[in-house]
């Protein structure tokens, strides 16, 4: 398992004993006062520049972002009042800032957001993010995020076949964000306190729409949203996230793609998916599958599709872990759908809502334990994909050796984002992005203070749970484990494939 700086393992319950402590400190956010959030910013004031964060890091690139604001004078969101101001990176390979490249420099903005490119993989660099000449630094609740050294992902062997975006919780038709528990007449719309939903301007529409847009043009052409797509199943809400998710490609429609094919993709259903109480007392209205069936092999809330090439074959196993309530259920019917699909021979990674592994199990625990017992007997079973917890995890199960077991950040709040998947023919790399529109950054900065300003510590996730590499041993060798320390990466080697993860 990768512990130390790779990964945080705050649970929500701690996170509110934590918040319980500093309530008074944030207060509830009220609504915006119209979109054009970004613009909203002051053009002059004292302007801080916090909230540094390394978000991205691949095998040639690095995103990172930060705020800059007012200390002394506070928002609607309970934050530092926004104020723009220029910024840029510096970057090198050595230890000595003056031998540091400038890259990313841009005029005045309060959200700061850089994208790096022509980095060489498997290298270390060192870095600062600066405004006005003042560093940069992380936030206190997430001291982590901002790292001063990383090291670029090794890039797994063999011709990249494709790129496949990854989006989970876009809640659209959300009226209030950050709510554990919504308590009608209650301050902040319940516990903890949340922020109300811009009626003209809905957070969700804007993130939603930038997700879907930034993953196509970074050249994926599979998509899969992963559940949660809507607030409360309501039919409205439905219909526009199908109209948003269209906005990529065509829904399902097929059972294999490659690169360069027609942009395709498919859904599965989240516990906010649910059916709901019709007119008639005992009755369930499906407005889900009502939207979404084109992409479910028929008569069921499953699906299979393969991508790649006939040198090498991923597969992505859609299946519906909803049990009519909020917590989730592997029944019989889908264990044995991804059995038969594992039985293609394809690299598989299943996705559902809920995650499912050792660490962190959000499904029945039966059913859980009869997954991972399936996945180990099947050595072409290569990760799998969550949602529902809204962070950036990834984890690993005794049962399944170094299989990875990855939960992403939500595309509606904070960190407020997409996950991009490369394919390879000797592996695949995973990065997480924050969806980059300056008004998307605007919104992800806001919801900060969700959960008392304590909400990043838990959804951020360490550096090495949102940008990850698996390495395939084509040999299948059943060697004994290695879990070896290389400063920059910890590396865990077991049987099937190698886990690269970035600290």
């Amino acid at each position: 398992m990768l512990t130390g700086m790779c990964q945080t393992n705050l649970s929500r319950r701690t996170l509110l004993r934590y918040s319980a402590l500093v309530a008074a400190t944030f207060p509830a956010a009220a609504a915006t006062d119209g979109w054009g959030l970004a613009a909203q910013a002051a053009e002059s004031g004292l302007a801080v520049p916090m909230h540094a964060e390394l978000v991205t890091v691949t095998d040639t690139s690095a995103v990172i972002t930060w705020f800059t604001g007012d200390p002394l004078r506070r928002d609607g969101f309970g934050r530092p009042a926004a104020v723009q101001a220029p910024g840029r990176v510096l970057i090198g390979t050595s230890l000595l800032p003056s031998t540091w490249r400038e890259a990313g420099s841009h005029g005045p903005t309060a959200y700061h957001h850089v994208e790096i490119t022509g980095l060489q993989p498997d290298t270390t660099y060192h870095w600062r993010a600066e405004s006005n000449g003042i560093v940069a630094v992380p936030s206190p609740v997430t001291p982590w995020a901002a790292p001063s050294t990383f090291t670029t992902l090794k890039r797994p062997a063999g011709r990249e076949l494709g790129r496949v975006a990854w989006l989970n919780d876009l809640h659209f038709g959300e009226q209030i964000a950050g709510l554990a528990v919504g308590i009608d007449g209650f301050p902040g719309g319940g516990l903890p306190p949340g922020i109300p939903v811009d009626p003209e301007h809905p957070y969700w529409r804007t993130m939603g729409a930038a997700a879907v847009a930034e993953s196509r043009a970074r050249g994926c052409n599979l998509l899969l949203a992963n559940g949660d797509l809507s607030n409360e199943a309501e039919a409205e809400a439905l219909a526009e996230t199908r109209t948003a998710l269209d906005g990529f490609g065509s829904l399902g429609g097929v059972t294999r793609l490659g690169k360069g094919d027609a942009p395709r993709y498919f859904v599965t259903r989240g516990n906010h998916d649910r059916a709901r109480t019709g007119a008639v007392e005992g009755e369930l209205v499906d407005r889900f599958g009502g939207e979404f069936d084109a992409g479910f092999e028929p008569g069921t809330q499953h699906f299979s599709v393969g991508y790649g090439t006939g040198s090498q074959t991923y597969r992505f196993v859609g299946l519906d872990s909803n049990d009519g309530e909020t917590t989730g259920v592997l029944r019989t019917s889908e264990l044995e759908f991804l059995e038969a699909e594992l039985g293609r021979g394809d690299l598989t990674i299943p996705l559902f809502h809920h995650p499912a592994s050792q660490q962190d199990n959000k499904v029945d625990a039966d059913g859980a334990r009869r997954f991972r017992t399936l996945l180990a007997g099947y050595d072409n079973a290569v990760g799998v994909y969550a949602g529902h917890t809204h962070r950036n995890h990834l984890s690993t199960s005794s049962e399944t050796a170094t299989l990875p077991y990855f939960e992403g950040g939500a595309v509606k709040e904070y960190p407020g984002g997409y996950t991009v998947v490369r394919l390879f023919e000797g592996g695949f790399t995973v990065n997480f992005y924050k969806s980059s529109h300056p008004d998307a950054l605007a919104w992800s900065e806001a919801s900060r203070a969700e959960w008392f300003g304590l909400a990043p510590a838990y959804m951020l996730g360490g550096l090495g749970d949102r940008n990850w590499a698996h390495h395939l041993d084509t040999r299948r060798t059943q060697t004994a484990g290695v879990l070896r320390d290389s400063g920059d990466a910890l590396t865990a080697e077991i049987g099937e494939g190698v886990l690269d993860a970035i600290c």
